[in-house]
């Protein structure tokens, strides 16, 4: 199905979201969504598309059977396991500044890997939203080497780039959180005690050295730690 101009409508009003802000987060002019929702365009069916992709990325769900129709969203998400660097776009898209999830805050924290731990702590995000909360806590990123500290450094730059003042850390490893369903692991972090990420030491000295190793990735050229440090000493957070 196609999603109609009444489901635009219903979904913006359920995000609480601005024209100009679906616009801008699916790629067109704010000239044809208003268009396109007041019915008085024939858009083209990627005009569309692309309204629903951008939508979905914020956990809107449209749905027709001919005799409802419907627009569900879905507030708690726990996107799958896959690859690092797709996962990390998926991050860095989140909170970008043209993201639909209105951030409130961002709990970073580390979790062991498995019953034994005997793998490195796995880096974790909680994201949440006005209207959605998203935790990334199957992924695998890790420090443990010079591309999987890059993936690490660029989500923190946009991070620090986009939301300095919403950013906080845990202070302690936590066990596998992957065990436990949704609802039940993002309740318990919720419970805990957030700690104000100033640098983003206060987190890796939590599971690693910053100083002792992660430190020396921002001495290589082109290295994202690199950026992230040189944003911080530009900032009061430096």
């Amino acid at each position: 199905m196609t999603i109609t101009p009444r489901q635009i409508r219903a979904a913006r009003a359920m995000l609480e979201i601005k024209q100009k802000d679906l616009a801008g987060a699916a790629g067109i002019s704010l000239a044809t969504l208003n268009n396109i929702e007041r019915g008085v365009a024939d858009p083209r069916s990627s005009t569309l598309a692309a309204i629903e992709r951008a939508l979905g990325t914020v956990g809107i769900e449209v749905g027709d059977d001919g005799l409802t129709e419907e627009v569900r969203l879905h507030r708690l998400s726990r996107p799958s396991s896959y690859d690092t660097l797709f996962a990390s776009q998926r991050v860095l898209e989140t909170v970008g500044p043209t993201s639909l999830v209105r951030i409130r805050r961002i709990l970073f924290f580390a979790r062991l890997s498995g019953a034994d731990g005997a793998t490195a702590p796995r880096f974790c995000l909680l994201i949440e939203g006005r209207s959605r909360t998203i935790l990334f806590d199957l992924v695998d990123f890790t420090v443990e080497n010079d591309s999987r500290a890059a993936e690490v450094a660029g989500i923190l730059l946009a991070c620090y780039a986009f939301h300095a003042d919403k950013l906080y850390f845990l202070g302690q490893v936590l066990e596998d959180t992957t065990t436990a369903e949704v609802s039940e692991t993002v309740s318990r972090l919720q419970d805990m005690t957030w700690r104000g990420m100033e640098h983003p030491r206060d987190l890796f000295n939590v599971f690693d050295s910053w100083d002792g190793h992660l430190l020396s990735f921002a001495r290589r050229p082109g290295h994202p730690m690199r950026d992230l440090v040189a944003l911080l000493v530009k900032s009061p957070q430096g």
